[in-house]
């Protein structure tokens, strides 16, 4: 059984773009609290060149974390960053 995962149009205009790039910018989501209902969230940008040092860097940089953070890295998108078409 093969799993595929949906890729949406940030999503994919951001893979496109930074695939090559040595620095990417990510958007590290910060949760904590129930799965569902989570009593904190915050989103951190950052450049890295992986997720796992986006990740280290929005821990180091984060001026407000409660116990039991969960992290997740993701290539920010052009929408996301605030580009819009010409």
């Amino acid at each position: 059984m093969q799993q595929t995962r949906i890729v949406f149009g940030d999503e994919a205009d951001a893979e496109s773009y930074w695939h090559d790039k040595a620095w990417k910018k990510f958007a590290v989501d910060v949760a904590a609290g129930p799965q569902r209902r989570p009593t904190f969230r915050a989103t951190v940008y950052v450049g890295a060149r992986s997720p796992q040092d986006a990740i280290a860097c929005a821990k180091r940089n984060l001026s407000r974390s409660p116990a039991g953070c969960r992290f997740a890295a993701r290539l920010s998108g052009p929408r996301e960053l605030g580009c819009v078409p010409s």
